[in-house]
């Protein structure tokens, strides 16, 4: 059984429970499920709400706008400032989260941010245990290098689901000043059943704003799926991943043009997994027209495991971003599964980072190369409740990829920043172990593994042509993830990230919470060696009332005990000794199973570091009826943290 076809039956597991999306779609942010068991209600708290007083509506929270000041509520860029607003009405943003955040600097304005968001509008039928969602891509605009924000949403030009945001601004059609500014967003545009699992049209869209990202366009599609690719649907197709960007350098003779690429998911009979190529478009006008998209990810004689290409095609992909060099050279970077010669254990579908190049403004590509092996099979992490692979002690859903990023000072020179566990414990139990995933409660773990994901980078000085082997940059105890990275104008490097800062915990397993983590490295010469490290410091909130580490074990949503019943709880994630009266013993109920596939980072032109990530460090009441206390379900909240240095 190959690792697609696992992965498929892994989800269809859960979807038996609790109805949550099956197969290879990630269990995508907008989609909807519903509680594993039927809460007792009391009538006077009955029926459908989103707790506050506003429509659900697609039409109406596309509209809403609302705002964030550094100050003692939400925290200051100097320290850890929440940059998401946390109004009760009219839509309940107090609880809402905001996950996978990104982040860009106007090359002409420094002090002119934008980011972006999975911005989740909530409302839960207390009577069934129901719960819906719409996802809307959110966005965060600030002309005073972070200390207010602009929070609302990028339209969408169909479907009533987003996400996966993209943001990026274009120098050449910017004015010199903040307001105008020539912004984009890129993101992915779905259509879901509100309380079903199946998923279509997976477009990717881009939109603009010509005011700095105040006011946005109507999206313009830029790669068009069909059918209900995350469903049983034969050859549905599903874009993936998408991610943007321009080529903001004047000496280019691409100046100005826009690249986006995407995974782009096929489905076989039944909705079967059958290849996943990376696809590629750009445009010459900001956005409002781009190339027909097509195929890029290529050919080498490595990828040698096929579901349905051709011999040496590499076309099992995720996650690509592309980036571009002062002289113009375009580099994408992709994660792969092609490559059977790196799977340790048979049949676990490890993963390869590879590179395609262009010179010619993406008319032409490379061949893939081969950036680093990685350690992320299915033998090699353990599990969670929803069926997805997790860090030890935890059930965030965990990817490996990290980014890629050109050194300003020498085209030749690339970094590509990811986390692995390849320090870690994997590969440890017999290939049948495969068979069992994703576990059973308490641990979910049937190949033994124990993670120790570190930081590492590879360094390409030839253009991308070859890589170094992996060269560690964080090797703390415990587990460090989702590094986003990005140079300063001298060549020096900064990486930020998710880390385990307090390993050892009451109960000698792992630290129920983390801090977001900035690294800066010394510029790197062509002679290698170790990475010298010139700052580690954890990103501390500074806001009234918020805990100084991110609270990932006691979540407000995406929460464990809402997918399994009481017996099947996930009690290695803890907190140890936690409770949640009248739950004596509530270990495994809260953790948090999905936020986000990756946090972000800017350098600007002023280089100022420029920091998002999703925080869990303040303490809210839900519109949800937990099912198991009785009572309004309570936790940490997902936001939108930002810092500067």
């Amino acid at each position: 059984m190959n690792a697609r076809s696992f992965l498929a039956l892994a989800g269809l597991a859960v979807l038996s429970l609790v109805l949550v999306p099956a197969a290879n779609t990630r269990d995508r942010p907008f989609s909807t499920s519903r509680l594993a068991v039927r809460p007792v209600i009391d009538p006077l708290v009955s029926g459908s709400t989103n707790g506050g007083g506003g429509q659900f509506s697609k039409v109406q929270i596309e509209a809403y706008r609302c705002a964030a000041a550094a100050g003692s509520a939400y925290g200051t860029p100097a320290g850890a400032m929440d940059i998401s607003c946390n109004d009760a009405e009219p839509y309940r943003q107090d609880f809402n989260p905001d996950n996978e955040l990104a982040i860009v600097v106007n090359p002409k304005v420094p002090t002119h941010l934008l980011a972006g968001s999975n911005d989740y509008f909530y409302r839960f039928n207390n009577s069934t245990g129901a719960r819906q969602a719409i996802v809307p891509t959110g966005f965060f605009t600030s002309f005073d290098a972070g200390a207010s924000w602009v929070d609302g949403q990028i339209p969408m030009r169909t479907g009533n689901g987003a996400g996966d945001p993209s943001p990026a601004f274009n120098a050449r059609l910017s004015g010199n000043t903040a307001q105008t500014g020539w912004a984009m967003m890129a993101q992915l545009e779905n259509v879901g059943g509100l309380g079903g699992p199946f998923v279509s049209q997976g477009d990717v869209s881009v939109s603009h704003s010509r005011d700095g990202g105040i006011t946005w366009s109507e999206p313009v599609t830029a790669m068009k799926g069909k059918g209900a690719s995350i469903g049983p649907a034969n050859q549905a197709t599903f874009f993936d991943k998408e991610w943007l960007a321009v080529d903001n350098n004047p000496g280019s003779p691409f100046y100005g043009r826009a690249y986006v690429v995407a995974a782009r998911f096929l489905n076989a009979l039944f909705g079967a997994y059958a290849e996943s190529p990376v696809y590629f478009a750009y445009s010459d006008d900001g956005g409002l027209n781009w190339s027909e998209p097509k195929e890029i990810s290529g050919s080498n004689p490595l990828c040698t495991f096929q579901n349905t290409g051709p011999a040496g095609e590499c076309d099992e992909n995720g996650f690509p971003i592309p980036e571009i060099a002062p002289n113009g050279d375009l580099i994408v970077h992709f994660q792969n599964g092609n490559i059977q010669s790196a799977w340790e254990t048979p049949g676990e579908y490890e993963s390869t980072l590879l590179a395609v190049k262009s010179t010619n403004g993406g008319a032409t590509f490379s061949a893939p190369v081969v950036i680093a092996n990685l350690e992320d099979g299915a033998a090699d992490t353990p599990w969670s409740v929803i069926g997805r692979q997790t860090v030890t002690g935890h059930q965030i859903r965990w990817q490996s990829p990290g980014t890629i990023t050109p050194d300003p000072t020498n085209s030749n020179h690339w970094v590509v920043v990811y986390n692995d566990n390849f320090a870690g414990i994997h590969d440890a139990a017999p290939a049948s172990c495969l068979d069992d995933i994703p576990g059973t409660a308490p641990d979910y773990n049937p190949c033994g593994a124990v993670t120790d994901t570190n930081i590492y980078m590879a360094e390409s000085w030839n253009g991308g042509a070859s890589w170094t082997p992996r060269i560690a940059l964080d090797s703390s105890a415990g587990d460090q993830w989702f590094p986003w990275a990005d140079f300063r104008s001298d060549g020096s490097l900064a990486v930020a990230y998710d880390s385990n800062e307090n390993v050892a915990d009451p109960g000698g397993d792992r630290d129920d919470t983390f801090n977001h983590v900035l690294l800066t490295i010394a510029p790197r010469t062509a002679a290698g060696g170790a990475a010298v490290v010139t700052g580690r410091e954890a990103l501390v909130p500074n806001g009234a009332g918020r805990s100084p580490a991110e609270q990932i074990d006691i979540s407000v949503t995406h929460w464990a005990g809402q997918y399994v019943p009481e017996s099947a709880w996930p009690r290695i994630c803890g907190p140890d000794g936690y409770s949640d009266p009248p739950i004596t013993n509530a270990e495994g109920k809260d953790c948090n199973v999905f936020h986000g596939d990756y946090t972000g980072l800017a350098v600007g032109p002023d280089n100022r570091i420029n920091i998002v990530w999703t925080g869990l460090n303040r303490f809210v009441v839900s519109a949800q009826i937990d099912p198991y206390t009785g009572v309004l379900h309570d936790g940490y909240a997902q936001d939108a943290m930002f810092a500067r240095r």
